[in-house]
Protein backbone atom coordinates (compact mmCIF):
# COMPACT_ATOMS: atom_id res chain seq x y z
CA UNK A 1 0.00 0.00 0.00
CA UNK A 2 2.91 2.42 0.87
CA UNK A 3 4.57 1.71 -2.42
CA UNK A 4 1.49 2.41 -4.12
CA UNK A 5 0.69 5.97 -2.45
CA UNK A 6 4.51 6.62 -3.61
CA UNK A 7 3.72 5.70 -6.96
CA UNK A 8 0.38 7.55 -6.89
CA UNK A 9 1.93 10.61 -5.40
CA UNK A 10 5.18 9.92 -8.09
CA UNK A 11 2.74 10.05 -10.58
CA UNK A 12 0.53 13.23 -9.50
CA UNK A 13 4.32 15.29 -9.44
CA UNK A 14 4.86 14.58 -12.91
CA UNK A 15 1.67 15.81 -14.38
CA UNK A 16 2.42 18.95 -12.43
CA UNK A 17 5.57 19.30 -13.85
CA UNK A 18 3.84 18.60 -17.46
CA UNK A 19 1.28 21.18 -16.77
CA UNK A 20 3.14 23.74 -16.19
CA UNK A 21 5.90 23.14 -18.75
CA UNK A 22 2.59 22.72 -21.36
CA UNK A 23 1.81 26.67 -19.81
CA UNK A 24 5.66 27.88 -20.12
CA UNK A 25 5.93 26.45 -24.13
CA UNK A 26 3.02 28.12 -24.32
CA UNK A 27 4.45 31.12 -23.91
CA UNK A 28 7.36 31.30 -26.44
CA UNK A 29 5.90 32.97 -29.29
CA UNK A 30 5.57 35.97 -27.47
CA UNK A 31 8.59 35.93 -25.48
CA UNK A 32 10.55 35.42 -28.81
CA UNK A 33 9.06 38.84 -30.19
CA UNK A 34 8.88 40.42 -27.34
CA UNK A 35 12.49 40.11 -27.15
CA UNK A 36 13.27 40.77 -30.97
CA UNK A 37 11.55 44.29 -30.49
CA UNK A 38 13.66 44.79 -27.38
CA UNK A 39 16.70 44.08 -29.41
CA UNK A 40 16.07 46.13 -31.58
CA UNK A 41 15.49 49.31 -29.71
CA UNK A 42 18.10 48.67 -26.98
CA UNK A 43 20.62 48.49 -30.45
CA UNK A 44 19.72 51.51 -31.70
CA UNK A 45 19.32 53.44 -28.05
CA UNK A 46 23.22 51.66 -27.78
CA UNK A 47 24.65 53.05 -31.26
CA UNK A 48 23.11 56.49 -30.92
CA UNK A 49 24.54 57.10 -27.40
CA UNK A 50 27.89 55.92 -28.74
CA UNK A 51 27.59 58.67 -31.29
CA UNK A 52 30.47 61.48 -30.28
CA UNK A 53 27.67 63.81 -31.65
CA UNK A 54 23.76 62.31 -31.13
CA UNK A 55 22.46 64.75 -33.58
CA UNK A 56 24.95 64.03 -36.68
CA UNK A 57 25.23 60.36 -35.90
CA UNK A 58 25.18 58.27 -39.31
CA UNK A 59 21.72 57.90 -40.01
CA UNK A 60 22.79 55.25 -43.06
CA UNK A 61 24.11 52.78 -40.75
CA UNK A 62 20.95 53.54 -38.08
CA UNK A 63 18.82 52.76 -40.82
CA UNK A 64 20.89 49.18 -41.29
CA UNK A 65 20.69 48.22 -37.97
CA UNK A 66 17.15 49.08 -38.10
CA UNK A 67 16.28 47.15 -41.13
CA UNK A 68 18.20 44.43 -40.09
CA UNK A 69 16.47 44.10 -36.66
CA UNK A 70 13.03 44.36 -38.79
CA UNK A 71 13.97 41.61 -40.54
CA UNK A 72 14.57 39.53 -37.57
CA UNK A 73 11.43 40.67 -36.21
CA UNK A 74 9.51 39.57 -39.22
CA UNK A 75 11.51 36.34 -39.51
CA UNK A 76 10.23 35.41 -35.93
CA UNK A 77 6.82 36.51 -36.24
CA UNK A 78 6.57 34.13 -39.21
CA UNK A 79 8.29 31.80 -37.71
CA UNK A 80 5.65 31.79 -34.27
CA UNK A 81 2.36 31.71 -37.19
CA UNK A 82 3.72 28.50 -38.27
CA UNK A 83 4.63 27.09 -34.64
CA UNK A 84 1.33 28.47 -33.45
CA UNK A 85 -0.53 26.53 -36.09
CA UNK A 86 1.14 23.63 -35.92
CA UNK A 87 0.39 23.72 -32.63
CA UNK A 88 -3.47 23.91 -32.78
CA UNK A 89 -3.36 21.65 -35.42
CA UNK A 90 -1.83 19.15 -33.00
CA UNK A 91 -4.39 20.18 -30.07
CA UNK A 92 -6.97 19.87 -32.47
CA UNK A 93 -5.65 15.80 -33.17
CA UNK A 94 -5.12 15.40 -29.30
CA UNK A 95 -8.93 16.94 -28.30
CA UNK A 96 -10.37 14.36 -31.09
CA UNK A 97 -8.67 11.83 -29.42
CA UNK A 98 -9.72 12.78 -26.14
CA UNK A 99 -13.34 12.70 -27.32
CA UNK A 100 -12.72 9.21 -28.91
CA UNK A 101 -11.17 8.01 -25.68
CA UNK A 102 -14.17 9.95 -23.79
CA UNK A 103 -16.81 8.06 -26.05
CA UNK A 104 -15.33 4.46 -25.81
CA UNK A 105 -15.60 4.36 -22.30
CA UNK A 106 -19.04 6.12 -21.93
CA UNK A 107 -19.82 3.20 -24.28
CA UNK A 108 -18.82 0.45 -22.24
CA UNK A 109 -20.02 1.80 -19.01
CA UNK A 110 -23.38 2.15 -20.11
CA UNK A 111 -23.14 -1.66 -21.56
CA UNK A 112 -22.26 -2.87 -18.31
CA UNK A 113 -23.00 -0.34 -15.12
CA UNK A 114 -26.96 -1.19 -15.66
CA UNK A 115 -26.46 -5.00 -14.79
CA UNK A 116 -23.59 -4.41 -12.38
CA UNK A 117 -25.62 -1.54 -10.48
CA UNK A 118 -28.82 -4.15 -10.54
CA UNK A 119 -26.69 -7.10 -8.96
CA UNK A 120 -24.47 -4.80 -6.63
CA UNK A 121 -28.07 -3.43 -5.33
CA UNK A 122 -29.08 -6.85 -4.86
CA UNK A 123 -25.85 -7.51 -3.44
CA UNK A 124 -25.90 -4.60 -0.75
CA UNK A 125 -29.90 -5.62 -0.08
CA UNK A 126 -29.64 -9.33 0.66
CA UNK A 127 -29.53 -9.96 4.49
CA UNK A 128 -30.95 -13.45 4.75
CA UNK A 129 -28.07 -15.61 3.47
CA UNK A 130 -24.62 -15.13 3.40
CA UNK A 131 -24.79 -17.79 0.66
CA UNK A 132 -26.66 -15.51 -1.63
CA UNK A 133 -24.62 -12.70 -1.14
CA UNK A 134 -21.24 -14.59 -1.89
CA UNK A 135 -23.22 -15.83 -5.33
CA UNK A 136 -24.20 -12.10 -5.90
CA UNK A 137 -20.46 -11.32 -5.14
CA UNK A 138 -19.39 -13.88 -7.80
CA UNK A 139 -21.34 -12.79 -10.67
CA UNK A 140 -20.07 -9.22 -9.98
CA UNK A 141 -16.73 -10.14 -10.33
CA UNK A 142 -17.30 -12.35 -13.61
CA UNK A 143 -18.97 -8.92 -15.20
CA UNK A 144 -16.15 -6.90 -13.72
CA UNK A 145 -14.12 -9.67 -15.89
CA UNK A 146 -15.45 -8.97 -19.34
CA UNK A 147 -15.68 -5.03 -18.60
CA UNK A 148 -11.87 -5.30 -17.73
CA UNK A 149 -11.08 -7.41 -21.05
CA UNK A 150 -13.06 -5.03 -23.44
CA UNK A 151 -11.40 -1.77 -21.43
CA UNK A 152 -8.03 -3.06 -22.09
CA UNK A 153 -8.56 -3.40 -25.67
CA UNK A 154 -9.06 0.64 -26.26
CA UNK A 155 -6.28 1.83 -28.30
CA UNK A 156 -5.04 5.52 -25.91
CA UNK A 157 -2.31 7.71 -27.00
CA UNK A 158 0.51 8.41 -25.22
CA UNK A 159 -0.86 11.53 -23.28
CA UNK A 160 -4.42 9.51 -21.89
CA UNK A 161 -1.90 6.50 -20.58
CA UNK A 162 -2.50 7.46 -17.03
CA UNK A 163 -6.30 8.22 -17.26
CA UNK A 164 -6.55 5.06 -18.97
CA UNK A 165 -3.97 3.05 -16.43
CA UNK A 166 -6.37 5.29 -13.37
CA UNK A 167 -9.84 3.49 -14.86
CA UNK A 168 -7.89 0.05 -15.10
CA UNK A 169 -6.73 0.41 -11.79
CA UNK A 170 -10.37 1.50 -10.81
CA UNK A 171 -12.15 -1.76 -12.66
CA UNK A 172 -9.63 -3.88 -11.39
CA UNK A 173 -10.44 -3.05 -7.71
CA UNK A 174 -13.56 -3.52 -8.19
CA UNK A 175 -13.40 -6.72 -9.64
CA UNK A 176 -11.06 -7.76 -6.53
CA UNK A 177 -13.50 -6.41 -3.83
CA UNK A 178 -15.68 -8.81 -4.75
CA UNK A 179 -13.97 -11.54 -5.21
CA UNK A 180 -12.18 -11.23 -1.99
CA UNK A 181 -15.74 -10.87 -0.56
CA UNK A 182 -16.92 -14.61 -2.71
CA UNK A 183 -13.47 -15.77 -0.61
CA UNK A 184 -15.04 -14.30 2.75
CA UNK A 185 -12.05 -12.22 2.97
CA UNK A 186 -11.45 -9.90 6.34
CA UNK A 187 -13.65 -6.98 6.30
CA UNK A 188 -10.55 -4.55 6.77
CA UNK A 189 -8.85 -5.96 3.87
CA UNK A 190 -12.06 -4.99 1.66
CA UNK A 191 -12.69 -1.56 3.38
CA UNK A 192 -8.41 -0.90 2.00
CA UNK A 193 -9.31 -2.41 -1.29
CA UNK A 194 -12.71 -0.53 -1.95
CA UNK A 195 -11.11 3.08 -0.68
CA UNK A 196 -8.17 2.34 -3.67
CA UNK A 197 -11.01 1.84 -5.70
CA UNK A 198 -12.53 5.48 -5.01
CA UNK A 199 -9.16 7.02 -4.94
CA UNK A 200 -8.27 4.95 -8.82
CA UNK A 201 -11.74 6.40 -9.78
CA UNK A 202 -10.96 9.74 -8.39
CA UNK A 203 -7.52 10.29 -9.91
CA UNK A 204 -9.37 9.02 -13.27
CA UNK A 205 -11.82 12.18 -13.00
CA UNK A 206 -9.07 14.53 -12.06
CA UNK A 207 -6.91 13.43 -15.05
CA UNK A 208 -9.17 13.90 -18.01
CA UNK A 209 -10.11 17.14 -16.25
CA UNK A 210 -6.59 18.39 -16.70
CA UNK A 211 -5.57 17.38 -19.75
CA UNK A 212 -9.16 18.74 -21.07
CA UNK A 213 -7.80 21.87 -19.33
CA UNK A 214 -4.86 22.11 -21.05
CA UNK A 215 -5.57 22.10 -24.20
CA UNK A 216 -8.22 25.06 -24.01
CA UNK A 217 -5.22 27.22 -23.26
CA UNK A 218 -5.41 29.53 -25.88
CA UNK A 219 -1.90 30.79 -27.63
Amino acid sequence: MVLELKSINKRRTLKLFKDFSYRVIKLKYFILIVTAMLLEIVTLIIYIFNNEDIIDFDLMTASVLYGVTSLIIIALAVSALILIKTDKSRDKKMIEQLNDFRRECFKLRNEYSGDINGMVKSFDSERGSIEAKINYAIEISEKYDGYIKKFSKIKVPAFLRDAFNYKLDNLNKEKLFFSKFSLLADPGELEEINKESNLADENFSKELGDIEKNLKIIV
